[in-house]
């Protein structure tokens, strides 16, 4: 997907993000796993009404021990059913992310959605092979 913002001279910047969304199930943990290799970093999405479920942790620790960059991200804030302080103490508690790092938003309605999108630029490092072409990194 391609990304634009204004840079710091109010000049249109683009930015190419490859995404990946990989099922949350249990039993794609294969495809999970192939995604992760292909990738510098994850959004850790957790829903806001069940909170984290045990495909999550399993996703994270697979991530984790991949040494990607993993950016916090709690979804579905809008809805009656969110149980946002439970969610982020869930978080904070299970995988050591202090409450500034985590992103809320709801994608249904695209609130906070950009701050994800500025989180990967400025936290993930491009593929090492854009780098060897001479793109420029974000860092």
């Amino acid at each position: 997907m391609c990304y634009k913002r204004p840079n710091s001279e109010g000049e249109e910047e683009e930015f190419v993000l490859n995404l990946i969304d990989t099922p949350g199930h249990v039993d794609f943990s294969y495809q999970v796993s192939r995604s992760i290799r292909a990738c510098e970093g994850a959004i850790l999405v957790v829903d806001a009404t069940k909170g984290i479920q045990a495909q999550t942790i399993s996703n994270f620790y697979k991530a984790f021990d991949a040494g990607l960059e993993i950016i916090p991200v709690i979804n579905k804030i809008e809805l009656q059913a969110a149980d946002i302080p439970g969610t982020v103490l869930q978080i904070k508690e299970q995988f050591d992310f202090d409450e500034d790092e985590i992103i809320f938003i709801s994608a249904k309605h695209g609130t906070n959605v950009d701050q994800v999108f500025e989180s990967i630029i400025t936290r993930i490092e491009p593929p090492t092979a854009a780098l060897e072409i001479g793109l420029p990194s974000t860092q």
